[in-house]
């Protein structure tokens, strides 16, 4: 028995509330990902959110139960992980902005270094945190 994805949640609730109605209509379902996302919301969104998996025999009818549950109609497929790829993205690029900003600067500032060189680290530190925060904006804005 093989598993297909169904359907992404950004929101552990949500991805709760959406296994609770295919258990209900007796669909097994499997979510990936729920007790990292419980513990740490950062590991949710390098995780890429929080997935549903059925059986490929139910995979149609856990599809349509779920359109029903957003209001919307059924995938034919696996939905595209849009939402939950930019905040991932965004995550990303803010997590290596704020760690490699301030790295840089120690490194080359240094302890006993002094004048044009620590110039030099505080710049490249905000040229880093910055192009972070623009591509964090970016993921996050489109």
């Amino acid at each position: 028995m093989s598993l297909t994805e169904i359907a992404r949640f950004a929101d552990l609730v949500e991805a709760q509330v959406a296994a609770s109605r295919l258990r209900a209509e007796g669909v097994p379902v499997l979510v990936q990902n729920e007790h990292w996302g419980a513990s740490d919301y950062l590991m949710t969104i390098a995780m890429g959110g929080f997935r549903l998996w059925t059986p490929d025999v139910d995979a149609d009818e856990a599809r349509r139960l779920i359109a029903d549950l957003r209001g919307g109609e059924a995938l034919a497929e696996t939905p595209s992980s849009g939402d939950v790829t930019s905040t991932a993205k965004a995550g990303a690029a803010l997590a290596l902005a704020a760690t490699f900003g301030p790295t840089v600067a120690l490194l080359l500032g240094g302890k006993g270094r002094g004048g044009w060189m620590r110039s030099v680290a505080v710049g490249v530190a905000g040229l880093c945190l910055a192009v972070g925060l623009a591509a964090w904006a970016a993921a996050l804005f489109g």
